[in-house]
């Protein structure tokens, strides 16, 4: 109690780890992470630990056992091919502080051969995959107490299922957003193969004018105008998903602080006590998680807010996407109303574009589809839900702090 945390430092873990965590707290940015520590008796013990900005050079760390012994042992292994390199680079006379940010782009090296473009991509996937395994575990309960710290645990576990609705909905979003983007290759495909029959078709015919032939080189030139409404659909696609993978990052955290609340409302229903751990101290530290929720809270209230923007942005794309489209499968269309009069010019022809019109169909009803997905998830978020469920929590969270004004004094959700 009261030490600096460097006295459990493990002398495996990478001074790059510690860097990237104080260059993310200081951008204002919550951070999590697995850490190796030492115990009093020098052997090992593992955290996944999150440490929140909450302003003025004060931050909240919450630490829990890992549950996803994947990537668990995903991040030890980074880890571990990591060190030696920062040890090499002091032996070699670079002061601490070069030898962290040579160990910092040896991580991000190492992240992306596993697939994580960066290292909050990691962590948007770390924090929810613990937290849905920690949701998985009983909740504790304690039904025949009665007072302050059980109205705040009740509180607690009307707001973890509020939360947890909360990170189904975007995880719908993101899950909507993901199937966008994978259709969109499947799309620029079918464009690039009616693309390349229609310029084929107006080759094999271009020695003779052939009147009916007009609409398809007219049907080849729409088709190829449409490579970058494409890639601007999928940067919307990108921009959104990733945008609700953060929120449900946010979202993770302020579990893990709820159950954490529910943990010391259980231990004060108990009366559980720690030698050298005062009721001062326990008090500070729920203060502390109050403020964290208020804020949390807060800003993740905008970032669902953005998303329901980006959400209706990128529908709107999509239908837009959808109408350009359907004008060169109109063209086609007409196309074939007129090789009809012509029959045996275009007979052979005929198989090849109605394959095309086929697949341009089942694209066409692809973007439908999804744009009515994408457009029914977003106008379904559960903030008011959640909004009233953590007013309850910080309510109950006043009366057992008392005497005196919390941190969280005047917090209202924006809508309010």
């Amino acid at each position: 109690m009261g030490a600096p945390h460097n006295i459990i430092r493990h002398p495996a873990m990478p001074g790059g780890a510690f860097k990237l965590m104080w260059d993310t707290l200081q951008a204002g940015d919550p951070f999590c992470a697995y850490v190796a520590n030492l115990a009093a008796d020098g052997s090992t013990y593992s955290v996944l630990a999150t440490i929140t900005p909450l302003g003025q050079d004060s931050y909240l760390s919450v630490r829990c056992r890992p549950q996803c012994d994947d990537l668990h042992n995903a991040a030890t292994a980074i880890y571990r091919a990591t060190r030696p390199l920062e040890l090499e680079s002091r032996a070699a006379g670079l002061s601490a502080r070069d030898a962290a940010a040579t160990g910092l782009q040896k991580l991000a090296h190492l992240l992306g051969d596993a697939g994580f473009a960066t290292y909050e991509d990691f962590m948007n996937v770390v924090l929810p995959a613990e937290m849905a395994i920690r949701w998985a575990a009983p909740q504790p309960r304690r039904p025949d107490a009665t007072g302050p710290a059980a109205d705040l645990l009740v509180a607690t576990t009307a707001l973890q299922d509020a939360l947890h609705d909360w990170m189904a909905h975007q995880s719908r979003l993101a899950d909507v957003a993901q199937h966008l983007q994978v259709a969109v290759p499947q799309l620029r495909l079918s464009m690039d193969e009616a693309l390349q029959t229609g310029q084929t078709l107006t080759r094999s015919t271009s020695e003779v004018f052939n009147p009916v032939m007009i609409w398809i080189n007219l049907w080849a030139q729409m088709m190829d105008s449409l490579d970058n409404i494409l890639s601007q659909l999928g940067q919307s696609l990108t921009a959104l998903r990733q945008s609700c993978l953060r929120t449900v990052f946010h979202l993770s955290l302020t579990t893990l602080h709820t159950q954490t609340v529910a943990q010391f409302a259980v231990e004060l229903i108990d009366q559980v006590t720690v030698p050298g751990y005062d009721e001062q101290a326990r008090m500070a530290a729920i203060n502390a998680l109050g403020q964290a929720l208020a804020h949390g809270f807060s800003a993740t209230e905008e970032r669902v807010a953005a998303n329901a923007t980006l959400a209706a942005q990128t529908a709107s794309h999509v239908d837009f996407t959808h109408d350009v489209m359907d004008i060169p499968h109109q063209v086609i269309a007409q196309w074939k109303k007129v090789a009809d009069a012509h029959a045996s010019d275009t007979a052979a022809l005929l198989p090849r574009v109605e394959e095309q019109v086929r697949r341009t169909d089942e694209s066409l009803a692809l973007l439908e589809e999804l744009s009515r997905q994408i457009s029914s998830v977003a106008q379904q978020t559960p903030t008011a839900r959640v909004t009233a469920a953590l007013s309850q929590v910080l309510t109950c969270m006043s009366a057992l702090l008392g005497q005196g004004s919390p941190s969280w004094a005047g917090w209202a959700p924006s809508g309010s």
